[in-house]
C-alpha cells in the first residue's frame, strides 16, 4: 500500500508525497494516470470502486522505457476519456428553465442625490461669496424629497416594463413560438457545446439535427482496456464492436440533446431527432430517426435523462427510433429517402 499527503493543483492535476518522492496524478478520475515517484499507472475508478494498473511488471521503470511508457498511458487515457464523454453525453444532468423574475431596482441613495443636487446648486457659486453658496444649498435640499420620489419612479417603471418583455418572452417561450423557441435552443446547445441545431418547431414538436463523424472517425481503431493481468492494452477493436460503440455514441447524443431541449423549452412535449453524418462515403446521409417524448426522457421532477439505451427503449416502445443495421458487423447504414414516413421527416427538417 503506497500512503502519501496530497492535494489538488488544479482541476485534474494532484500532487502527493510519497516514500519514494513526489507523485503527479493527471487527469479525471475515469482515467488517471500517475506519474513520478515509484512506477506509472493508471487508474480507472467509478463510484466506491478503483482500478489500478502499472506499466512495468516490477522494480523501477528504467529512464529509456519510461518515456515510451507515459506515451502508452497517455494515449491510453485519451482514448478512455474520449469514449467516456461520447457514451455518458445522457448522463449529464440539466437545468430547467423557469418564468424569469427581473431583480427588483436597486434603492435610490438618499445621500448620494442631496450630494449631486447640492454640487449643481453651488458650481457656479464662488465660495468666497459664502451668503449665495448657502442658500444655493438650501434652495438643493428642499428638492432632495421630490428628486427622490423621481428616480424611485422611474426605476419603477423600468422595472416594471422589464418584467414586461420577460413575461411576453416567456408566454411565447410556452406557446412554442418557433423564434423564441430555437433562440433558446441555440443558446443551450452553445453554452453545453452540443453538437445540436435546432431546424423547425411545430406545434410542441422541436425538429434537431445532430451531425455525427464516420464510426472510424467518431470512435476510434482501438479500444483502451486493461488485461486479466492488469496491464494496459490498446487492441484493435472488431467492426462490430466500433459499429455497436458508434450506435451507442449516437444514442447518448440524441438522448442529451432531447433532455436539455425539454429542459429549456418547458412548451416542448415532443422531439424528433436526425443523426446525419455528413462525411458518409456515398455523401451526406441520415443513419438514425428518433422521436422521443417529454415522459420517456425528462419527466416531471428529473434533473437528467431517465432512459440510458435508445435502442432497448426503442425495443420496449417507449420511444421511436429509426435506424438500419446490415451485414455481419452490423454496420448502420444510410435510411432509404423513398419510404414516406422518412420522406416527410426530412422534408421537415429540409435535409437534402
Amino acid at each position: 500500500m503506497n500512503y502519501g499527503v496530497g492535494f489538488r493543483v488544479s482541476p485534474g492535476l494532484r500532487l502527493r508525497a510519497t516514500r519514494r518522492g513526489p507523485r503527479i496524478s493527471i487527469g479525471p478520475r475515469i482515467a488517471r494516470v500517475h506519474v513520478g515517484g515509484g512506477r506509472t499507472a493508471v487508474s480507472a475508478g467509478r463510484g466506491p470502486f478503483t482500478v489500478w494498473s502499472t506499466l512495468s511488471g516490477g522494480g523501477h521503470t528504467s529512464p529509456s522505457a519510461s518515456p515510451a511508457a507515459d506515451r502508452k498511458a497517455a494515449e491510453w487515457q485519451d482514448q478512455r476519456a474520449h469514449l467516456d464523454v461520447l457514451l455518458s453525453a445522457h448522463e449529464l444532468p440539466v437545468t430547467r428553465t423557469h418564468a424569469p423574475v427581473v431583480p427588483p431596482p436597486p434603492p435610490v441613495d438618499v445621500a448620494t442625490v442631496r450630494r449631486t443636487l447640492r454640487q449643481r446648486a453651488t458650481t457656479s457659486t464662488p465660495v468666497w461669496r459664502l451668503g449665495a453658496w448657502l442658500r444655493g444649498r438650501r434652495r438643493a435640499d428642499a428638492k432632495v424629497d421630490a428628486e427622490v420620489a423621481r428616480l424611485r419612479a422611474e426605476r419603477e417603471w423600468e422595472h416594471a416594463a422589464q418584467q414586461a418583455d420577460a413575461d411576453r418572452w416567456w408566454a411565447a417561450l410556452l406557446a412554442n413560438d418557433e423564434d423564441v423557441v430555437s433562440g433558446q435552443l441555440e443558446r443551450a446547445f452553445d453554452r453545453h457545446a452540443m453538437p445540436a441545431t435546432p431546424v423547425g418547431v411545430h406545434g410542441d414538436t422541436a425538429y434537431l439535427v445532430v451531425p455525427v463523424d464516420t464510426p472510424e472517425r467518431l470512435i476510434g481503431k482501438r479500444e483502451p482496456t486493461i488485461t486479466d493481468k492488469g496491464n494496459l492494452s490498446l487492441a484493435v477493436m472488431s467492426k462490430t464492436r466500433r459499429h455497436e460503440l458508434f450506435v451507442q455514441a449516437i444514442g447518448s447524443a440524441i438522448v442529451a440533446v432531447a433532455a436539455e431541449t425539454f429542459a429549456v423549452a418547458p412548451g416542448i412535449q415532443q422531439v424528433t431527432v436526425a443523426a446525419i453524418e455528413p462525411g458518409h462515403p456515398a455523401g451526406p446521409a441520415v443513419i438514425a430517426l428518433a422521436e422521443l417524448t417529454r415522459q420517456a426522457i425528462l419527466p416531471d421532477g428529473a434533473d437528467r435523462p431517465v432512459m440510458s439505451d435508445l435502442e432497448l427503449a426503442s425495443e420496449q416502445g417507449q420511444v421511436r427510433l429509426v435506424l438500419e443495421r446490415v451485414g455481419r458487423a452490423r454496420a448502420p447504414r444510410p435510411l432509404p429517402t423513398e419510404d414516406p414516413a422518412i420522406t416527410m421527416i426530412l422534408d421537415t427538417l429540409d435535409v437534402e
